[in-house]
């Protein structure tokens, strides 16, 4: 399913602006959070997470399992991270990678797509413009060839039109997690219509980054199943 089918479902159209902090809410965890309390997280309201599961060609991170199953455990809508290296080897290599490890979709109602998190650590890593659309164009081909769905693009507004040069070529597919940590979800890169999940603030009562979800729960359960 392409993004835009679901497009009707979302509850707010932002090109610029904020966000209510009163809608779905969710986090993003690694192995720097040794043991978050995700039951007592959805408890309280929190409806999904991403997880990270790998970096680069060849780390795994050591407590992907553990944090998924104990996610799964919580009913959260859930699903993997990859940060992407575009230093060290090809988009398609390291999404194959991802895929290996824990990234990949599954048609159950609670997997959420995979998150290709770009930018949000690393300048343009020596690449020129095409090469890093190239780079990204690999991951989500590669990735969308095996589980017939796109990955989710997590950036920056800053480093997209620096390091893609603002391209529009993924925005019908791929939905959008913007990192903008601050009070406004501000300028959207690449012809998104929307920031689908905006990252809006490091850290929070269970540790990682917190998030909010740019829509009813018709929406993320859309998001799911595909």
């Amino acid at each position: 399913m392409k993004l835009l089918d679901y497009i009707p479902l979302l509850s707010t159209m932002l090109s610029r602006g904020t966000l209510d902090r009163r809608t779905i809410q969710g986090l993003d965890i690694s192995h720097h959070q040794n043991n978050p309390n995700l039951t007592e997280a959805h408890s309280v309201g929190l409806s999904f997470v991403y997880i990270k599961a790998t970096e680069g060609p060849t780390y795994a991170d050591p407590k992907f399992t553990e944090h998924y199953r104990t996610a799964t455990d919580a009913s959260f809508m859930r699903g993997g991270y990859h940060v992407a290296r575009t230093d060290l080897s090809d988009g398609a290599a390291q999404a194959r990678f991802f895929l290996s490890n824990g990234g990949g979709w599954t048609a159950d109602g609670k997997t959420i797509p995979g998150l290709l998190s770009i930018g949000l650590e690393d300048d343009c890593a020596g690449l020129t413009i095409k090469e890093t659309q190239e780079w990204i164009k690999g991951f989500v081909e590669t990735y969308e060839g095996a589980t017939k769905r796109s990955p989710v693009i997590g950036t920056t507004n800053e480093w997209w039109v620096e390091c893609t040069g603002n391209t529009p070529d993924f925005n019908e597919k791929s939905a959008l997690l913007l990192a903008n940590w601050g009070d406004s979800v501000g300028m959207i890169p690449g012809g998104w219509q929307f920031a689908t999940i905006w990252q809006y603030k490091e850290g929070g009562a269970w540790g990682g980054n917190s998030n909010i979800f740019n829509g009813n729960a018709d929406a993320l359960r859309e998001l799911a199943d595909g």
